[in-house]
């Protein structure tokens, strides 16, 4: 496999840029939308939050298999950024939009979330896809990886400072009533970045991953090429590794996104008059470090490899979020740990899409099967199951510590906060560590089964293309080395 180019290096992480801050626009302000702006009763905004995290979360793993079963004219990966992103312009806005009764604008909203959910979860499982069909080589696939983990942090880090104003400046634009027009622009906008961004990822992987010869049915190399849906669950359960990662992936990220949320009550309890500030402080090096963090991958996967890298990343994480802990009176003291603990787990995360590509290549190595897709659809899945039990560990948590808004802030109150923000996410990163312990790829290993891989692809055509001139419907099944 052929190294990455100088435009691939410098540019790959833009689509994640756009994608992110798109979905920013959703995970922060979707339900204020439905509540506040389109005025659309509480109950109907709980249906509609459940019914479409519901079908957001199966069509996470539905667009794997999808990914996986076509090979398109412009790459098996790199088609979906192209034909995608322009169907999600359409139904993202019809999801930041209110037509006609109660009910229609409900139906509406449902539709654009769903729709445009299940086009950009194939577009986004090829782009991580898309990883593994660069290269092969540990560094450069970490380097991928951490540009796509820096991407997406910048896109947030902007989207949550621009969305609100955005919103605002195009709701000005129409005068009164505008505001649903203006979460209708915002929304435009943001899927517009996301367009551009993909469409960079297409043009810099130009000569990379070309689409594979098509096979006659009935040849050696066609029934390679076949892979079903049973083939895909039995690779998942057939992968050690990749069970390990999942379970890795989906803990911590509960750990991760609670955090984020806690640190609104911890503001609130703790600095009263001044939460938005210290709020917003805090978030901005959360973000901040996950970005450093990131980039720093590349170079701790050269000097330890992408599993220590990962392991130190969160244990470094949880280290200093729960020393945050005892700080958590000081606002300089908190900015500054968590920012410290975001590094670390920023050379984590940015390794995520290296350990999913990882397995990949160990299951193809295995089975003979290429469901790099769907594999890369599990990843997907993870992030969006840990949102949804994120909710329910920060509900549960302020059951626990008696939390309402009108209570009054006592010492319970403000340390039962403190242990929710600090403590509850520390401990969820670090029982994360433990199913990565049976993690047992090596890197160097990784390289060889890649390199076999081509090999047998490569002896599979030659040898195809040679019954083919002989005798075309002759058929001699293919054997694969197991090991």
């Amino acid at each position: 496999m052929k190294r990455i180019n100088s435009k691939i290096k410098n540019f790959f992480g833009l689509g994640d840029a756009g994608f992110s801050f798109m979905t920013t626009v959703e995970t922060s302000f979707f339900l204020i939308f439905l509540t506040d702006v389109a005025n659309l009763p509480l109950a109907w905004a709980a249906i509609i939050s459940t019914l479409t995290g519901v079908c957001d979360t199966v069509s996470a793993i539905v667009a794997g298999a999808i990914v996986d079963k076509c090979n398109l004219k412009h790459g098996k990966y790199r088609s979906w950024l192209l034909y995608g992103p322009p169907f999600v312009i359409v139904f993202f806005a019809l999801q930041f939009t209110k037509v006609g009764t109660d009910l229609t604008a409900a139906i509406v909203i449902c539709l654009g979330f769903i729709i445009s959910h299940f086009i950009w979860n194939i577009a986004w499982t090829a782009n991580r896809s898309l990883v593994g069909a660069l290269t092969d080589e540990p560094t450069e696939r970490a380097h991928l990886s951490g540009r796509i983990s820096a991407g997406s942090s910048i896109g947030k880090l902007f989207a949550s400072k621009l969305v609100p104003l955005m919103a605002v400046a195009f709701a000005g634009l129409f005068g009164g009533g505008g505001a649903v027009w203006g979460y209708t622009c915002t929304a435009l906008v943001g899927a517009a970045l996301m367009l551009v961004g993909y469409y960079v990822h297409y043009f810099i992987t130009n000569g990379y991953d070309l689409p594979e010869p098509k096979a006659e049915k009935g040849t050696e190399l066609a029934t390679v090429e076949k892979v079903s849906v049973l083939d895909m669950l039995k690779g998942v359960f057939a992968n050690p590794p990749l069970v390990a990662t999942v379970f890795c992936d989906f803990i911590r990220l509960i750990g991760y996104y609670a955090l984020m949320a806690f640190v609104a009550y911890y503001s609130k309890v703790m600095f009263p008059e001044s939460s938005a500030a210290v709020m917003g402080n805090i978030l901005l090096a959360f973000n901040l470090g996950t970005l450093v963090g990131s980039l720093l991958s590349k170079h701790a996967v050269a000097k330890f490899g992408t599993k220590m890298s990962t392991i130190i990343g969160m244990a470094g994480c949880v280290v200093f979020t729960a020393i945050a802990y005892f700080f958590a009176g000081s606002q300089i003291a908190v900015i500054v740990l968590i920012f410290v603990s975001q590094v670390f787990f920023g050379v984590a995360y940015g390794l995520t899409t290296s350990l999913y590509t990882n397995c990949a290549t160990y299951s193809e190595y295995k089975t003979g099967k290429n469901t790099k897709g769907f594999i890369m659809g599990l990843c997907s899945f993870s992030i969006k199951m840990s949102i949804v039990l994120r909710g329910l560990v920060i509900t549960t948590g302020l059951g626990i510590i008696g939390y309402s808004a009108e209570a009054a802030i006592t010492d319970s109150l403000a340390g039962g906060a403190t242990i929710m923000c600090f403590i509850v996410p520390a401990i969820f990163i670090a029982v994360a560590i433990i199913p990565l312990l049976f993690y047992k790829l090596d890197d160097k290993e990784v390289m060889e089964m890649d390199g076999e891989i081509a090999l047998r692809k490569k002896a599979a055509i030659e040898k195809a293309e040679a019954l083919h001139n002989q005798t075309p419907n002759s058929f001699v099944p293919m054997q694969f080395k197991n090991s």
